[in-house]
């Protein structure tokens, strides 16, 4: 099973905090926003994508629901500074597996890629899926 991992944000900083933080399990490649994301999700079909919610040009939402159209079993975790609940239950209930806010310790953000990537080798594809599970 493929541990590829997209890393969708439009802040250069943290893409590189989190591509140090997960390059120890995971291959990784990322994308500064939401059209450059699309075509990776196209061309190198990673299993998961950590996906900003708050940028220019396409908005994670946007996003969301073109990369689900793309890959229906792609895994998406929500990193935003976002803290509307409401929010997150929109993005949880278009797909999205879990909603990490800003600031957030990049401990939280390994855990649950790692969880996930093993939930799917485990189960053989399915992961459960946990709509309310919001890290903060």
């Amino acid at each position: 099973m493929t541990r590829k991992v997209l890393i969708v944000d439009d802040d250069a900083d943290m893409r590189q905090m989190l591509l140090c933080a997960l390059d120890p399990f995971a291959e990784l490649s990322e994308a500064a926003n939401g059209v450059d994301a699309l075509r990776k999700v196209k061309a190198e079909r990673p299993r998961l994508m950590l996906l900003d919610l708050a940028m220019p040009e396409m908005g994670g939402i946007a996003v969301l629901k073109a990369a689900l159209a793309i890959d229906p079993n792609l895994l998406v975790v929500m990193l935003t500074g976002e803290s509307d609940l409401s929010v997150a239950k929109k993005t949880l209930e278009m797909g999205a597996r879990t909603y990490i806010t800003k600031p957030f310790d990049a401990d939280v953000v390994c855990g649950e890629v790692q969880r996930l990537l093993e939930d799917m080798t485990r189960d053989h594809g399915a992961v459960p899926y946990r709509p309310w599970r919001v890290a903060i």
